[in-house]
């Protein structure tokens, strides 16, 4: 909105926090899963637009030609030392234990219809940070730096 309507970007953080509340309170949970969707919909479209844009910018390279012979970085490779102990330990226990302070999960669970749809709906959210969040320990490139 700053830059479209140049106004200032603390009066649009206002605005946009007045809108998501007002919404909210008049819609319920319901207003605020329907923008869910439409958000992710929104991203989901927004991101396979600029795929084109990438494969055809000269800047980038076909990871055949980056990937092995490390032409835009230093090899990834290597074993996380003493010194990111306390990174590894951090990142562990906020994949354990940091997503039971998350609101939306609270939120969530207790728009759920029954009991049993709120466990179900925390183990097939348990299953999915396993899936999306085992890959990143796999990779020490994130240990790296």
């Amino acid at each position: 909105m700053s830059v479209v309507l140049d106004l200032p970007y603390t009066l649009c953080i206002w605005i946009s926090a007045a809108v998501v509340i007002i919404y909210t309170l008049l819609g319920g949970l319901y207003s605020v899963a329907y923008t869910d969707i439409i958000q992710l919909v929104l991203i989901f479209i927004s991101l396979w637009l600029c795929v084109p844009f990438v494969l055809m910018n000269p800047n980038c390279l076909d990871i055949s030609k980056t990937l092995m012979n490390n032409t835009l970085h230093a090899p990834w490779i290597g074993a996380p030392g003493l010194e990111k102990t306390g990174i590894m330990m951090d990142d562990f226990l906020m994949f354990a234990l940091g997503s039971l302070g998350f609101q939306c999960l609270h939120q969530r669970t207790l728009a759920a219809s029954s009991l049993a749809t709120a466990k179900l709906l925390c183990l097939v959210a348990a299953f999915f940070i396993l899936v999306f969040g085992t890959p990143a320990w796999g990779s020490c490139c994130i240990y790296r730096y």
